[in-house]
C-alpha cells in the first residue's frame, strides 16, 4: 500500500488559535491551503504564530477559520517584526530543524524581510537529501522596486534598497537551483529565474471553480444588454494603491466623457489611495460616472460583481501577475489591462480582452471606446473569456500540480 507523503510548508504568513484551538488565518491563503490537501497529502504548515486572532492581518477583507481536526496540521515558531528580533532565530530553527526532520517535503517561497531566514528550512532539507518544492509567487523585484527602491529619497538610500531588492532575487536563485521542482507563478517570475531551476514550471493558478462561472442564462442576458447598445459598465477590484493605475483610469473616462462615450465605472476595493482617487473623479467632473461601491469578500461576491460588468479593468503598472485576471473571465468579463509581461502572457489582446499601451490614459480611453463601438467584438471577448475560466479552474492547476509533484516520489501518494 502507498505510504501518505508528509508534505511540509514553511511560510512567513502568519496564523493564530482561536479560543477553541481552531486556526484563524487570511482567507485566500487557507483557500492554497486547502487546495494542497485535498491533493493527498499529510499537510503541515510551519509557520508565524500570533498570540491571538485579533492580530491577524489579512490580504483581503476577511480571515478564514480552519478546524484543529482538519486535514491540515500547523506548527508555530515564534514571529518576529524586525531584524533585530535575532534572539528568536534559535528557537525558530530548532523548530524548522525537526519540521524538516520528519517531513518527506518540503515547500518554501521565495521570502521578505525579516523572514529570509526561514530559506534555512530549504537549505536543511536539501542537505539532508529530501525532495523539495520552490515557489516564486509573484514578480517580487517589480513590486518591491516600485513600491520601496523608487521612495528611498535619496540616491544613497535608493541605491541601498536596491541591494536589499538584489539580494533577495540572489537568494530565490539559490533555492530555485537546488530544489528538486520550481513552480514560477508569474510570467515575470518564469522570465527572470527559468534558467536558475533545476526543474522550473510556469503555474498561473485561478482562483475560481467552474460553479463561480457566470451562468448561461446570465451571460447571455448580459451580451443582450450589451447588443442593445446600453452605456457600458466598467468594473475594478482591488487595493486602492498608485501601482494599480487607478487614478490613470479616471482620467481615461474624462476622455471618454469629452468624446461623448457614456460609461460607467466602479471601483470596489478600498486603500491608501480612495481618498485621493475619489477627489481626483471630483476634480474631473466624473464622479457621477465612477463610484467607490467599497470592498467584497472573497469569493461569490466578487464573481457577481464582476459579471454584473461589461469590462474588467485592470491598470496594474507593474509586471506582478494578479489572479483578478482570471476572476474576470469566470465573469464572462473581457479584461482591459497595460501591456506588460504579466498581461500580454495572460491576456489575448483582442481575443479575451484588450491590451493598452502602458501607463497611456489615451491608448486606455481608446480600448474602451473601441468595445463602445464594436459590440460584437466585445460579444466575442465575453465569450471567449467564459469559455477560458470553464476550462482553466483553481482545481485543475491542482491536479496538475499534484500530478508533478507525485512524480519526484516513486510509488508513494
Amino acid at each position: 500500500m502507498a505510504k501518505q507523503l508528509r508534505y511540509l510548508l514553511v511560510t512567513h504568513i502568519p496564523f493564530a488559535r482561536n479560543a477553541s484551538g481552531d486556526v484563524v488565518l487570511d482567507s485566500l491563503w487557507a483557500r492554497d491551503l486547502d487546495g494542497i490537501a485535498q491533493s493527498g497529502w499529510k499537510v503541515r504548515v510551519c509557520a508565524p504564530e500570533l498570540e491571538s486572532e485579533s492580530a491577524i492581518r489579512t490580504w483581503g477583507p476577511s480571515a478564514a477559520t480552519l478546524s484543529k481536526n482538519g486535514l491540515i496540521e500547523f506548527s508555530g515558531f515564534p514571529p518576529i517584526s524586525r531584524r533585530v528580533d535575532f534572539w528568536k532565530w534559535p528557537k525558530i530553527r530548532s523548530v524548522l530543524a525537526r519540521e524538516v526532520e520528519a517531513a518527506d517535503l518540503v515547500h518554501t517561497s521565495n521570502l521578505f524581510e525579516p523572514y529570509v531566514g526561514l530559506s534555512y528550512a530549504h537549505d536543511l532539507a536539501v542537505s539532508k537529501g529530501k525532495k523539495t518544492v520552490f515557489v516564486i509567487a509573484e514578480d517580487f523585484n517589480d513590486m518591491l522596486e516600485w513600491e520601496f527602491v523608487r521612495l528611498g529619497g535619496s540616491q544613497r538610500e535608493i541605491a541601498r534598497r536596491q541591494g536589499h531588492v538584489d539580494a533577495l532575487a540572489e537568494r530565490a536563485k539559490r533555492s530555485a537551483s537546488t530544489a528538486s521542482l520550481t513552480f514560477l507563478h508569474t510570467p515575470a517570475a518564469v522570465a527572470r529565474y527559468r534558467l536558475s531551476t533545476r526543474n522550473g514550471i510556469a503555474i498561473r493558478q485561478p482562483g475560481h471553480e467552474t460553479d463561480d462561472v457566470i451562468p448561461a442564462e446570465t451571460f447571455e442576458g448580459k451580451c443582450r444588454a450589451i447588443e442593445s447598445g446600453v452605456p457600458l459598465g466598467i468594473v475594478a477590484a482591488c487595493r486602492h494603491k498608485h501601482l494599480k493605475g487607478l487614478d490613470l483610469l479616471i482620467r481615461s473616462i474624462a476622455i471618454l466623457k469629452r468624446r461623448g462615450v457614456p460609461v460607467r465605472v466602479q471601483l470596489f476595493g478600498s486603500g491608501e489611495q480612495n481618498t485621493d482617487l475619489k477627489s481626483l473623479a471630483a476634480r474631473l467632473q466624473v464622479d457621477d460616472r465612477v463610484l467607490f461601491p467599497g470592498s467584497l469578500p472573497p469569493g461569490r461576491a466578487v464573481y457577481e460583481a464582476i459579471g454584473a460588468g461589461h469590462i474588467f479593468a485592470m491598470p496594474h503598472r507593474t509586471t506582478d501577475f494578479g489572479r483578478a485576471f482570471f476572476d474576470a473571465m469566470a465573469g464572462g468579463t473581457p479584461v482591459l489591462a497595460f501591456r506588460t509581461p504579466a498581461s500580454i502572457e495572460t491576456v489575448r489582446d483582442g481575443v479575451d480582452g484588450m491590451l493598452a499601451s502602458l501607463d497611456d490614459v489615451e491608448s486606455l480611453a481608446s480600448a474602451i471606446q473601441r468595445f463602445h463601438n464594436d459590440r460584437q467584438l466585445l460579444i466575442r471577448c465575453s465569450q471567449a473569456a467564459r469559455d477560458r475560466a470553464l476550462a482553466n479552474t483553481r482545481s485543475e492547476w491542482y491536479r496538475l500540480r499534484a500530478e508533478w509533484t507525485r512524480q519526484l516520489f516513486p510509488g508513494g501518494e
